[in-house]
C-alpha cells in the first residue's frame, strides 16, 4: 500500500506554485468565517434549539447528570457542562470570589458567557473535523493535488451556520469524519484499532445526534468489502483479511461509545422509551409529502457546497470514476450516503440540511474526486474549478455572517417595551426565540418557582435562582398556548415545557388575556400566524378588530434583520 506523503510533499505535487499560498489563505478564511459574528444576538437567543440545549447543560449543576429531556441525547450537554465547570471555576475564583448561586444568577440574567462557550466549542470541533477529512483525503487520494474535500466544506454554508450555534452539530461532524477515516483504514489495511476507532466514533456520533444512527452502516460496508479484497485461497492476502469476531468487537465499541455518552438512555430506559415513542407522533406531523422530502434531501447532496456551486455535479463525477478506478471504494463511500437520505426521506423534518452532516464527510469525498479529476487538466482548470466549486459557497458564507450582524426588529422592539411600557404591566407575547427579551418580575419568578417545585420540575432551580439575583422592574409575561403541530414538535415535549411556564390558551379569542389582564400583546411572524396556527386564528381577527397597534418593527432588506414585530395595546 502506498503511504500518503507529509502535508509539504503532498502540497508541493499539486503542480501550482501558489498551492500553499491559497491554502494558506483558505485555513485563515474557514477560522474566519466561524469566529466573525460569533456572539450575534446575544443575550437575546434567536436560535430557537440553542435554549434547550444550554438549559440542559445548565441543569447538570444541580448534582446529577440524569437530563430531564431525551429530546437529544446528552453528550453535547455533558461537554457543555464540563466547560461550564471551567467558565465558574474562572469567573468565581475557585469559588472564593463568588458563590454557585451567583452563577446560577448570572446564566439567568446574563447568559452571553455560556451561549458564547457553546458557539466556540462547536467552532472547534468543525475546524478539528475538517483536519480530519483533509487526512482523509490524502489516504485515499495520496498523490492529487488541492484537498478538495477540506476546501468544500470549509466555506459549505450549512459548516458555518451550524458553527454560529451552540448545538451539537458539529460534533456530530467531527465524529463523524474520524469514523469515516476509521472506516477507510479498515477497507485499505485492517487492523483491529481501526474497527475500534470507528466504531466507537460511530457511537459517539449517535450520542450527539439520533440522525447519526444511519451512518451505522459504515463499519459493516469497510468490513465486507475489505474481505472481498483477499480472494478465498490467497494465502498472502487472506492473513491480512479480519475475521467476523472484529467487526463484532467494533460494533460493540460503537455501543459502548453511544451508552459512555449517553449512559442515562440505559439507566433510565423506560423514560427514554417514552421519550421515543413520542417522537413517532412527531412523523405524523407532515406538511409535504414523502415524495417532496425525498427530493429536497437529495437537492441537499447537491447543494452541500451551496446553492449554484458545482461540487453537486462533481459528486457525481466522483462517484462515476471511482466506480470506473475501484467499485469497492465508491460501494463504500457511497452506501452510508444512500441509507442516509433514504432514512431522512421518510422523516418529516429530514429536509433539514444539517441532518445531513454525518454523512458530509463521504459527500465531500466524492466531491473531491471529481474536481480532482477536472484539476488534472491543467492549472487553469484547477482555477476555474476553484471558483466555481467554491465561489457561491464563500459568498453565502460572507452574507449569512453580514446579516447575522445587523441590527434585529427583536432587540429594537425590547428597546421600545422597556422605554414606553412600565414595569409590572402584563404583556402576552410569543416564544422567546420570535420576541423580544424582556426581565420577567420577581413576584412572577417566585410564584412559578413555587409550581414547578410542586410538580417535581428541576425548572424551578432557575426559577429561584431569577428571584435571588433579580435586577429589579421587569413584567408580568404570558406565553401564547400553541399546539405541538404548529410547533411541529413532540406532543409530551410540548406539554412539559409549557406547563413549566405561564401560557395562556387563547384559541377562543381574547377572553383568556382579559381575564388575565393582559395590557399588550406582541405577535411575531416568527411565530404563530393566523396561516401558520389556524386554531389562533380567531385570536389574531378578534386582536385586528379590538386591539389598537401600537408600534410595529419589520425587517429591512441589508439594514435590519428578524421577524415583523406587532405590538397591541388592549
Amino acid at each position: 500500500m502506498k503511504t500518503a506523503p507529509s502535508p509539504r510533499r503532498w502540497l508541493q505535487r499539486c503542480g501550482c506554485p501558489w498551492a500553499v499560498a491559497a491554502l494558506g489563505a483558505a485555513a485563515l478564511a474557514a477560522v474566519w468565517l466561524r469566529i466573525d459574528g460569533l456572539g450575534y444576538g446575544l443575550p437575546h437567543t434567536f436560535n430557537s434549539d440553542e435554549p434547550h440545549i444550554i438549559n440542559l447543560a445548565a441543569s447538570f449543576g444541580s448534582g446529577s447528570l440524569k437530563p430531564y429531556s431525551f429530546k437529544y441525547p446528552t453528550l453535547w450537554p455533558t461537554l457543555l457542562f464540563l466547560c461550564y465547570g471551567v467558565y465558574f471555576a474562572v469567573w468565581s475564583g475557585l469559588g472564593m470570589l463568588r458563590s454557585v448561586a451567583d452563577f446560577a444568577g448570572l446564566f439567568a440574567w446574563e447568559p452571553t458567557g455560556f451561549y458564547l462557550i457553546g458557539r466556540a466549542l462547536s467552532t472547534l470541533f468543525g475546524l478539528l473535523g475538517l483536519a480530519v477529512v483533509w487526512r482523509t483525503e490524502r489516504e485515499l487520494r495520496a498523490d492529487s493535488g488541492l484537498p478538495w474535500a477540506a476546501l468544500l466544506l470549509a466555506a459549505a454554508p450549512i459548516m458555518i451556520e451550524s458553527s454560529h450555534a451552540a448545538k451539537p452539530d458539529m460534533a456530530m461532524f467531527f465524529f463523524a469524519a474520524v469514523a469515516w477515516y476509521a472506516a477507510v483504514r479498515v477497507f485499505r489495511e485492517g487492523g483491529r484499532v481501526w474497527y475500534w476507532v470507528c466504531g466507537g466514533a460511530l457511537g459517539l456520533g449517535m450520542s450527539t445526534q439520533y440522525t447519526a444512527l444511519a451512518s451505522a452502516v459504515l463499519l459493516p460496508l469497510a468490513h465486507v468489502l475489505r474481505r472481498q479484497a483477499s480472494p478465498f485461497g490467497d494465502r498472502e492476502n487472506a492473513k491480512n483479511a479480519m475475521p467476523g469476531a472484529v467487526l463484532f468487537e467494533g460494533m460493540a465499541a460503537g455501543a459502548l461509545g453511544f451508552i459512555a455518552g449517553s449512559p442515562y438512555i440505559l439507566l433510565d430506559f423506560p423514560r427514554f422509551w417514552a421519550a421515543m415513542r413520542d417522537f413517532s407522533a412527531l412523523a405524523g406531523i407532515r406538511e409535504k409529502s414523502l415524495g417532496e422530502i425525498a427530493l429536497m434531501v437529495h437537492l441537499n447532496v447537491w447543494n452541500f457546497a451551496g446553492a449554484g456551486s458545482i461540487a453537486g455535479l462533481a459528486v457525481v463525477v466522483g462517484a462515476a470514476a471511482c466506480w470506473r478506478r475501484d467499485r469497492r471504494l465508491a460501494i463504500l463511500l457511497l452506501g452510508p450516503i444512500a441509507a442516509y437520505t433514504a432514512s431522512l426521506s421518510t422523516h418529516p423534518d429530514g429536509s433539514w440540511m444539517r441532518y445531513l452532516l454525518g454523512c458530509f464527510p463521504g459527500i465531500a469525498l466524492l466531491a473531491g474526486e471529481g474536481l480532482a479529476a477536472a484539476a488534472r487538466l491543467g492549472r487553469a482548470a484547477t482555477g476555474l474549478a476553484l471558483v466555481l466549486a467554491l465561489g457561491p459557497g464563500i459568498y453565502i458564507c460572507f452574507r449569512h455572517n453580514g446579516e447575522i450582524s445587523l441590527p434585529d426588529t427583536r432587540t429594537l422592539g425590547t428597546e421600545w417595551v422597556e422605554k414606553n411600557i412600565p414595569s409590572g404591566t402584563v404583556l402576552l407575547m410569543d416564544y422567546p426565540h420570535a420576541c423580544p427579551r424582556l426581565v420577567m418580575a420577581k413576584e412572577q419568578a417566585s410564584e412559578l418557582e413555587a409550581k414547578t417545585k410542586a410538580e417535581g420540575s428541576p425548572r424551578w432551580r432557575l426559577y429561584a435562582a431569577m428571584e435571588r439575583s433579580h435586577p429589579g422592574g421587569g413584567y408580568r409575561i404570558y406565553r401564547i398556548r400553541r399546539a405541538a403541530t404548529d410547533l411541529r414538535s413532540n406532543p409530551e415535549h410540548v406539554r412539559v415545557s409549557q406547563a413549566e411556564t405561564a401560557t395562556l390558551d387563547v384559541s377562543a379569542g381574547l377572553g383568556a388575556a382579559l381575564a388575565a389582564r393582559v395590557s399588550f400583546v406582541v405577535v411575531s411572524s416568527h411565530g404563530a400566524t393566523p396561516e401558520r396556527s389556524p386554531d389562533l386564528k380567531g385570536f389574531f381577527d378578534e386582536l385586528e378588530r379590538k386591539g389598537t397597534l401600537a408600534v410595529e418593527f419589520a425587517p429591512v432588506p441589508r439594514r435590519l434583520r428578524g421577524p415583523h414585530l406587532r405590538i397591541f395595546r388592549l
